[in-house]
């Protein structure tokens, strides 16, 4: 059994992460956690309180529901939702630009820029990947240049219009600093 004194991040992670495992669930509720650290729920409540951006929570609305710890992370740094890990991205992705592959038929069309749209992202990528200044940087060099094009076959032609890359383009943002993130696909 651990005392409270001996309570530390990465012995919660550990029993968070065991588990979820034996109960197949992506959950760890708060009263089983505790119980298995050998602490009243309270003060493991307490601890999630005093380190927020270290907890990721849930609440699970089943016969045995209650407030639960999806996610436990050892520093902010890890925990998308904070300002930590939003710094860490701007950082790594100061330089880079993320390239989207435009597919038809999961066969390769063209590759393009285009700004990340904070609707469809799930990490913020709007606030750190391929935003607007970004975008708007390689534009006013000149370097990006709207076009209108399409994609597809015969009987299905998709009319496209947006920043496509090509070999010069590609070469051009490399020489200015940039680096190009692919999709894996």
């Amino acid at each position: 059994m651990i005392m409270k004194t001996e309570l530390t991040i990465s012995e919660i992670q550990r029993i968070v992460n065991l588990i979820q495992r034996v109960d197949c669930l992506n959950y760890a509720l708060i009263t089983d956690t505790a119980k298995e650290l050998g602490i009243k729920k309270t003060a493991l409540m307490q601890y999630i309180e005093d380190n927020p951006k270290l907890f990721e929570l849930v609440e699970v609305n089943k016969p045995k529901g209650g407030l639960a710890i999806s996610r436990v992370f050892t520093d902010a740094n890890q925990n998308p939702a904070t300002e930590e890990w939003l710094a860490v991205k701007k950082f790594q992705w100061k330089n880079k630009l993320r390239v989207f592959g435009k597919y038809y038929y999961d066969r390769l069309e063209f590759y393009y820029l285009d700004v990340d749209s904070g609707s469809t992202c799930s990490n913020r990528e709007n606030l750190w990947r391929n935003t607007p200044e970004k975008i708007q940087t390689l534009i006013d060099a000149g370097v990006l240049k709207k076009v209108k094009t399409g994609y597809g076959g015969f009987g299905d032609y998709y009319p496209w219009e947006g920043y496509k890359l090509d070999t010069e383009t590609t070469n051009t943002i490399k020489e200015l600093g940039w680096e190009l993130v692919y999709p894996e696909k």
